[in-house]
């Protein structure tokens, strides 16, 4: 089995300050020692991770040509081989349960680390992925996010369908994205605890999703440019989330 590897100072940083527990090893570039390393390094020797100085080749080699920027962390377990917690005692782990992203079936894992990235910047209280289909939580997907991937809570649904059932039930509104949909999401009303559900990048929702979704809305663009990279998708809806919550709370203040 094939150890998880996170790179960037961002990512790894964000790993060690949340799962230093789950971080076997730090490589470090042994051509760089400036302070966003040096603060990395005495992050890992607080929580006794052990640290390696080793040449670029050796970690171009780990990283498969994944950009790096001078250091990488090995966990301990793959992420894929995990164990994996229940809908419920992961949803109960969450410190907020109002803003949810889920994720359907992306297949870039570039997209999926800028989907995460988005979703994290607009302060959700969690992210959904299925397990099985898509792309998984990988050293591009790590580095992409900047840091995201380690902090965010991300659950990781066996049965995606079944977890929107359980979402529903936990009392959130379900609300599609899909580009043909005649309904503004600046129409929407986000105010309530909600889960905004994406697509994959080519065939958007698919039929079983978009059936678990209360409303399917769409964003509205100019130009002749019907659809957007799902990422910044991701993005557009949640600021628009956060907007409308801002609002609302000081009107009723």
């Amino acid at each position: 089995m094939e150890k998880r590897i996170v790179c960037g100072i961002h990512a790894v940083r964000g790993l060690l300050e949340s799962s230093a527990k789950e971080v076997s090893a730090i490589y470090f570039s042994d051509k760089r020692n400036d302070q966003k390393l040096v603060v990395i390094q005495q992050l890992a020797e607080t929580n006794g991770v052990k640290c390696y100085r080793v040449g670029k080749s050796r970690l171009n080699e780990i990283t498969g040509g994944v950009r790096h920027q001078g250091v990488i962390a090995e966990c301990s377990q793959d992420t894929a081989e995990a164990p994996q917690e229940s809908f419920s005692s992961w949803f109960s782990s969450l410190k907020q349960r109002s803003f949810i992203v889920a994720l359907d079936s992306i297949q870039d894992p570039r997209n999926l680390g800028a989907c995460i990235r988005s979703a994290s910047a607009a302060g959700a209280d969690g992210l959904i992925i299925p397990r099985h289909r898509g792309a998984n939580i990988t050293a591009t997907v790590s580095r992409v996010a900047t840091g995201a991937a380690e902090t965010i809570p991300i659950f990781r649904a066996s049965n995606f369908a079944r977890t929107l059932d359980e979402l529903k039930s936990a009392g959130l509104w379900l609300v599609g994205l899909d580009a043909e949909s005649p309904l503004s999401v600046y129409d929407m009303d986000f105010t309530d605890p909600s889960i905004v559900v994406f697509g994959s990048e080519e065939t958007g929702l698919r039929r079983e999703t978009e059936k678990k979704c209360d409303v399917v809305a769409s964003i509205p663009t100019a130009h002749q440019v019907n659809t957007l990279n799902v990422s910044v998708a991701v993005g557009v809806v949640s600021f628009e989330l956060v907007r409308q919550r801002k609002v609302y709370a000081e009107l009723k203040s």
